[in-house]
């Protein structure tokens, strides 16, 4: 991807001393093949997100069932690895997974249990949070919301608008939450019901904003009576690399779709937002000139029909593959003149500090 400049000024990362005074990256993502799952889950899986309408029933509170069907080359899930043995447990109905640094947390609300989304999601956020301030994991890093008939409803009573107010309240009870939000996605699923993951941690992270972008959680009302709350990214430093969480990301520039109806301008557009975003938060937070430094992992591309795969597919093969696997998913994007949104994570060498490699 080519980068795109910003008029921020570069600040330096953690210096050296402070470098040594962090815990080493506590994870890494991996995707697995259905031939992996079939081996089972070691003690170093904080979570495997198995994607697919036939997703296996749960068996270990770390295997996360998304249903998101895989279309494409891609494997069957995702595995969160750590670094060290992982404990598990199940409290107030979140499944939780945590090692010495993160937590990594699920829940699944039924149809009946959202029947009023607004509360139902207030509720299931509040219960998120107490249990990670519970466990000594109080920082929000990400969170993935997937449900069901996302944009079912009309004006206000669309579901993701009621979700999204849900959350606003939610999120709200902590002061000045708005520099806190995790980086998020919202796809909608072909199954039933809300499925919420998060990721927190011992230590916070950095907000990281697009300037190609207006903050989500800054949304005009035309978008419901609360704004989306989520951050762009979050970077998180550790002892040996530097990781960005960055959010679904689509073909939005200011608050507004760019391309309806165009697949292909709009996955070019959304890697022109990832872009800038990766080279504001490499100047802004760790010295580099250009987005080169970062290698991404955990890439996804949701796509809303196989057709809309189809028109993008040499621009997945040109600009995404070579730099590592793809899953792709068919879901339904959170605005309906959306073709397709794109996540990952992206990882920061420690070594590339106050450098880059421009």
């Amino acid at each position: 991807m080519t980068a795109l400049s910003t008029d921020e000024g570069a600040t330096q990362g953690p210096a050296p001393a402070e470098r040594r005074a962090l815990a080493p990256c506590p994870l890494r993502i991996e995707p697995a093949t259905r031939e992996r799952l079939q081996r089972g889950l070691d003690e170093h899986v904080l979570a495997c997100l198995h994607y697919g309408i036939d997703a296996p029933p749960v068996a270990d509170p770390r295997l996360v069932p998304i249903a998101l069907d895989p279309v494409g080359q891609g494997s069957a899930a995702e595995l969160w690895l750590s670094n060290e043995p992982v404990s598990t447990g199940v409290t107030d109905g979140i499944h939780h997974t945590t090692n010495s640094e993160v937590l990594f947390g699920w829940l699944h609300l039924s149809e009946a249990d959202i029947a009023n989304m607004e509360r139902s999601v207030l509720r299931a956020y509040v219960r998120a949070d107490q249990l990670i301030r519970t466990l000594g994991y109080p920082n929000w890093l990400r969170a993935w919301n997937y449900l069901a008939r996302i944009t079912d409803g009309a004006g206000d009573a669309e579901r993701y608008r009621q979700f999204s107010l849900g959350r606003h309240h939610a999120v709200a009870l902590r002061p000045g939450f708005e520099q806190t939000l995790p980086a998020a996605t919202a796809i909608g699923t072909h199954g039933e019901g809300l499925t919420l993951c998060f990721l927190a941690g011992r230590t916070p992270a950095l907000q990281v904003e697009n300037p190609r972008q207006v903050s989500a959680f800054r949304y005009p009302r035309e978008y419901g009576p609360r704004s989306p709350s989520f951050s762009r990214a979050m970077l998180k430093h550790w002892r040996d690399c530097s990781l960005l969480f960055v959010s679904g990301t689509a073909s939005v520039v200011g608050h507004a779709t760019l391309h309806p109806g165009d697949s292909e301008r709009q996955l070019l557009e959304t890697l022109a937002n990832v872009d800038a975003l990766l080279t504001h938060a490499a100047r802004l937070h760790l010295g580099g000139s250009s987005s080169l430094g970062f290698t991404p992992e955990g890439v996804k591309l949701y796509v809303r029909t196989e057709q809309s795969l189809a028109e993008v597919e040499h621009i997945v093969q040109q600009r995404l593959r070579p730099h590592g696997p793809v899953a792709i998913l068919k879901g339904d994007i959170c605005r309906t003149d959306l073709a397709l949104e794109v996540e990952s994570v992206f990882r920061w060498r420690a070594d590339q500090d106050s450098r880059g490699r421009a």
